[in-house]
């Protein structure tokens, strides 16, 4: 993570400052709220629908499709073991460790908020965030390969973004970005690191 500060020193600052939110608002249902309120509004909740996507798994296909046209077959391999790999962990948590795990509108009235009447939101598997894992291994994979200062401040304002947005839309609590969002760097983390030593012994064996 020291090769590419400029995406890595605003998602651990991203995270910090989510804790930091939280020990002013210790209690979920109040932050989630005193959030709602000071910054909901009709067209920002679109936006935000457009920047959730970008925590969804399209943009591994896209990835790994140009890459593997390239010719660059092991980064290719390492951006789908990756988002196999954060697809299991994720839905292995939400499942089985920490069902059913209410999200925000199934615990919040919908009178407390500014949500227009009638909008669907999803009620369980909560805990952790997909979106946000999901962004936070493909944006950081991507900065570890493409380590050109413009591309590292863009995911990092991308994955940030989709954590937001995760929160915004009243999809989940800030625990649940927090821990998808850390939980998404530790997977990028592991699954680079591997592939950096198949890259190293496939040299050695040459």
């Amino acid at each position: 993570m020291k090769h590419i500060p400029y995406y890595s020193i605003p998602a651990v600052l991203f995270i910090m400052c989510c804790g930091l939110f939280l020990s002013f608002y210790p209690h979920k249902v109040e932050a989630q709220l005193a959030l709602h309120h000071a910054w909901y509004s009709p067209s920002g909740y679109w936006w935000m629908e457009v920047i959730t996507n970008w925590g969804e798994a399209q943009l591994f296909a896209i990835v790994i499709i140009a890459v593997a046209l390239q010719k660059r077959y092991l980064m290719a391999l390492e951006f789908l073991t990756a988002g196999i790999l954060s697809s299991i962990v994720v839905q292995s948590l939400k499942r089985l460790v920490f069902a059913p795990s209410p999200r925000p509108m199934a615990v919040i009235e919908w009178s407390e908020t500014l949500l227009p009447v009638g909008l669907e939101v999803p009620l369980q598997f909560a805990f952790p965030s997909g979106h946000t894992t999901t962004a936070f291994v493909f944006f950081t994979l991507l900065a570890l390969h493409f380590k050109r200062i413009s591309v590292q401040i863009l995911a990092a304002l991308a994955v940030i973004g989709v954590a937001l947005s995760r929160v915004y839309l009243m999809a989940h609590w800030i625990p649940d970005v927090m821990a998808g969002a850390s939980l998404g760097l530790c997977i990028a983390l592991f699954t680079h690191n591997v592939f950096l030593r198949i890259k190293k012994s496939r040299s050695t064996l040459r």
